[in-house]
């Protein structure tokens, strides 16, 4: 363990510092914590005045025994000083450090400072910050409380796994976050939820589900979440707090893909999954929604050419009639203008449709899915565009079909 400590010129006063179970009288915190936390090193952060300064004289005193690296940083009055005491900072920690941030004594604006270099550095060079510690001295009382900020950390992940699933909706690291909690919780014995973590289990599986376009088993995931989340809310607005604001949102989604009977055919599945082609375009996972848009199609012509009954998994599902639907398709729409549609379509504007919206189709889906390794293909722009494209078509299929 690396403690990482600032000091100043202050006038500090004894008091019992208290953490937990422990307690030290010192004015120092930076060896109470040293203590504390048999730090192996101890980086002291100092100003060219406080070098001099008895406070340091004192301190170097206290810390004796222990390995104790100075590093000279400027008093951090300008923007410039800012990124100089960041860069000193970072360069005292190696790959891979599990470290401690005393910010007691950090003045001015460092602590605000400290906490986006410890986010850097976890991120950056993977170190594990196992606390940001404040001692808040407390006059004329007789202990001083020291107060773990680590939740800051904690906050700035949760802004991150927010982040992330609005702009892509992918919830695993919410997930995972409450899964932490409650594993976290019970093993410290501070609390005993019973839902977060099956929420986060299915949070994780959803989302999976979503990037891999598996709408069944998202259907599925999300089902088991509408059903979880209220009976999670008062544990999630107890332990944690930042995704209470997310929960709308994540219903949203969750509403708009569960789905119970996921193994029958019916209108009702087939708007379900159209809703979820939507949300892969929405998010931006263009080969997802394609390849998802080309089995919708099969599974639509399905349905429809068994006049729209709802049909069961061997009847849908099955390799061989999938396939057969396929070329039933590719003969009928792949043909040009002259190949006679198959004789369960004779709706016109349908039909006008699939000679559009079939091949263009097959062809990005299979642009994608060869990563463009092929003579004629697509720059990625032209591909975005067209699969942009395809998507009223599809709209159009489904409404006229419905009417």
């Amino acid at each position: 363990m690396k403690l990482l400590t600032f000091l100043g010129k202050g006038d500090y006063r004894k008091t019992t510092y208290v953490w937990d179970d422990y307690r030290c009288e010192t004015e120092f915190v930076a060896e109470a914590l040293a203590t504390w936390l048999s730090a192996d090193k101890v980086v002291v952060f100092l100003t060219k005045d406080v070098a001099q300064h008895e406070n340091w004289k004192r301190l170097s005193g206290r810390l004796q025994g222990r390995e104790v690296e100075t590093v000279p940083i400027p008093d951090g009055r300008t923007e410039q000083e800012i990124w100089e005491i960041f860069d000193r900072v970072v360069s005292s920690v190696e790959q891979e450090d599990e470290i401690a941030i005393d910010v007691t004594h950090a003045f001015r604006s460092l602590p605000m400072v400290l906490v986006a270099v410890a986010a850097f550095l976890r991120t950056v060079k993977e170190v594990r910050v196992r606390h940001i510690l404040y001692g808040c001295y407390m006059k004329d009382e007789p202990e001083s409380p020291v107060i773990d900020l680590n939740l800051l950390l904690e906050l700035l992940d949760w802004m991150e796994a927010t982040r992330r699933f609005k702009e892509t909706g992918d919830a695993r690291w919410i997930g995972q976050a409450l899964k932490d909690t409650h594993n976290g919780l019970r093993r410290e014995k501070k609390g005993e939820p019973t839902e977060l973590k099956g929420a986060g289990d299915r949070l994780i599986t959803l989302s999976q589900a979503l990037h891999l376009a598996r709408p069944i088993e998202a259907a599925n995931a999300a089902q088991q979440l509408r059903d979880l989340l209220p009976k999670a809310s008062a544990e999630i607005q107890t332990w944690a707090k930042p995704f209470s604001l997310l929960i709308d949102r994540v219903q949203q989604q969750v509403g708009q893909l569960a789905y119970e009977k996921t193994d029958v055919l019916d209108s009702q599945h087939l708007e379900k999954q159209f809703q979820f082609i939507e949300q892969l375009q929405q998010y931006g996972l263009v080969t997802q929604a394609t390849q998802m848009a080309r089995e919708w199609v099969v599974n639509w012509a399905i349905w429809y050419s068994n006049d729209r009954k709802a049909l069961s998994q061997e009847e849908w599902l099955d390799h061989c009639k999938r396939g057969n639907m396929e070329n039933t398709l590719s003969g009928a729409f792949r043909g040009g203008e002259e190949a006679p549609p198959p004789d369960w379509l004779k709706d016109p504007n349908l039909v006008a449709i699939l000679r559009k919206l079939w091949p263009a189709l097959a062809d990005l889906r299979n642009d994608l899915a060869h990563c463009g390794m092929r003579i004629q293909r697509r720059d990625s722009k032209d591909l975005y565009d067209q699969t942009q494209n395809l998507f009223p078509q599809l709209r159009d299929l489904w409404q006229k079909s419905e009417e």
